[in-house]
């Protein structure tokens, strides 16, 4: 544990029961919300990157003849 998180922890431990309340129900707002934009980007980052490899497979499937007519799709 570092020391930031240490002396955050004591100064929560220092105020009211009412504050610590606030202060925890602010914390979950946060918490919920990085971990949401965490989410969210590893989703993106996800579909990026299967659409990349996606692209390129057919990219070169079509360069080099190796496609089907729409008749047999």
């Amino acid at each position: 544990m570092n020391s930031q998180l240490q002396q955050a922890i004591d100064l929560a431990q220092s105020l009211s029961l009412t504050e610590q309340l606030e202060l925890l129900k602010t914390l979950s707002g946060i918490i919920q919300r990085t971990h949401s934009l965490e989410t969210q980007a590893a989703t993106t980052e996800e579909d990026t990157d299967f659409s990349i490899a996606s692209f390129r497979q057919s990219w070169q499937q079509a360069m080099t003849g190796k496609t089907l007519p729409l008749s047999q799709l």
